[in-house]
């Protein structure tokens, strides 16, 4: 697997053998991210039902379990799953339903799948 802190990649690479559960969605939306007593305003540029890529918050270590509060929706932990200087990847620990993910998406998609 490539190491996307050291590559300076701003996604993780297509190839990197996991493989995407579902096609991830662009929108563009803020939320709520909160690391230990730290609570910020961070990016959501993709969404999938299992996680999103934000940006505007660094420093963050793979597998660091962080709250992410989505508009409307309440706190929910993920975890990183990858991090650069500049954006991360979060895995939700509970994917949004159907419902959620369909409602965000209206709301806030830039239309067609990444």
């Amino acid at each position: 697997m490539v190491n996307t802190l050291a590559s300076g990649a701003e996604n993780p690479p297509a190839a990197s053998g996991f493989g995407r559960r579902e096609p991830r969605e662009h929108v563009e939306m803020l939320a709520k991210f909160r690391r230990t007593v730290t609570s910020t305003t961070v990016m959501l540029k993709d969404l999938t039902r299992f996680g999103a890529r934000i940006e505007g918050i660094e420093g963050l270590q793979t597998d660091e379990a962080v709250s992410l509060t989505l508009p409307g929706r309440r706190p929910g932990m993920a975890f990183v799953a990858w991090a650069n200087a500049h954006c991360a990847g979060l895995e939700f620990a509970d994917p949004l339903s159907d419902e959620d993910y369909a409602q965000l998406v209206a709301q806030y998609g830039l239309g067609g799948s990444a």
